[in-house]
């Protein structure tokens, strides 16, 4: 027979019969200490459950008496739970405290003589955890090569950009040995002339590009995409007024070069801030695309700040800048 002793609000045990015996003989326990063995109606004092007193209750048959009366929910289990589902909407943060208390919970119930309950619950509480523990790892790991992947990304647009600028320096070279220049208002009259087409007026950079497509030297649109602010995928639609519509030019355009020039300098880049001046820093991980009259593209640093590119130690777009050789240029934006 296996007997439990609460001694000084302490729960011990199991001990033997013979053990307790010892022990109220002496003085470990005292004959009023509570006590309690499968079969019992509850806790009795130990004189009592031993017949020390003559009053004896006769033993319980079946599983009526399984656990000692007085059994409680453990608490552990039950933050165990509450917290393993707590887990999943909080994406894993409340998962480690849910599983220490699940198992704190499983350690107190075994060693509880049956006083303490709650072992679904904590069991519960622990698959949930580990659950919320993958999450939260798989979140962590997401945040961690979510920047690798944001910056491969924007790498292949810086790429797929760079090779759309040097296929349209191609078609630049070509237009102005056909037509004397680059695209400008005199050389839209020749293509008119030349197409039997109506003048392309404006301005944009859309304007001067779309010469290009009119003249036939280009055949698509994709040539002149980057992926800037405002800026989507060409459809491709090149017929009479359908040709880079508003935000299928991604570039901008020096409108006032000319082909007689023989110092290299920029005649498109991109990404610009939509109506300004100014590049955007965001697109390329910080670098502008800059086509040069030599067909040479380059990647240049954009300052974070003041959205300048700095060649020399001078903002490249600033008029007084020797670079374009004391002419300012003529910044044609896109649509």
């Amino acid at each position: 027979m296996q007997i439990f002793i609460q001694h000084h609000g302490q729960q011990t045990g199991p001990f033997t019969e013979q053990h307790v015996r010892a022990g109220l003989a002496n003085g470990t326990y005292q004959a009023t200490d509570l006590a309690w063995r499968e079969g019992a109606p509850g806790w009795l004092p130990v004189s009592t459950l031993l017949g020390m007193d003559g009053n004896t209750p006769p033993p319980l048959s079946g599983s009526a008496a399984a656990y000692p009366s007085g059994t409680r929910t453990s608490t552990l289990a039950i933050w165990s739970l509450a917290l393993g589902i707590l887990a999943l909407p909080t994406a894993g943060l409340a998962a480690i405290p849910a599983v220490i208390c699940g198992h704190l919970a499983l350690g107190n119930i075994k060693g509880s003589a049956g006083t303490q309950t709650g072992g679904g619950l904590a069991i519960a509480g622990l698959i949930t955890g580990y659950l919320g523990i993958s999450i939260l790892g798989i979140a962590i790991l997401a945040g961690l090569t979510a920047p690798l992947v944001i910056r491969q990304r924007k790498k292949a647009d810086q790429t797929e950009t760079i090779s759309n600028a040097r296929s349209f320096g191609i078609a630049l070279f070509e237009f102005k040995t056909e037509y004397g220049n680059y695209p400008d208002d005199t050389t839209a009259a020749t293509v008119a002339d030349a197409t039997n087409t109506p003048k392309i007026s404006g301005n944009s950079a859309n304007d001067r590009f779309r010469q290009l497509i009119r003249a036939g030297i280009s055949q698509s649109e994709r040539l002149f995409y980057a992926k800037a602010p405002g800026v989507h995928k060409p459809d491709n639609l090149i017929d009479g007024d359908n040709a880079l519509a508003p935000g299928e030019c991604g570039f901008a355009y020096i409108g006032n070069l000319v082909t007689t020039d023989e110092v290299a300098r920029p005649i498109a880049m991109t990404p610009m801030v939509p109506g300004t001046h100014r590049f955007d820093y965001k697109p390329f991980d910080g670098k502008a695309v800059i086509l040069w009259t030599d067909n040479s593209v380059k990647s240049m640093p954009i300052n974070r700040t003041t959205g300048e590119v700095m060649l020399d130690g001078q903002n490249l777009l600033d008029p007084a800048h020797p670079i374009w050789g004391g002419k300012p240029p003529v910044i044609a934006l896109p649509e």
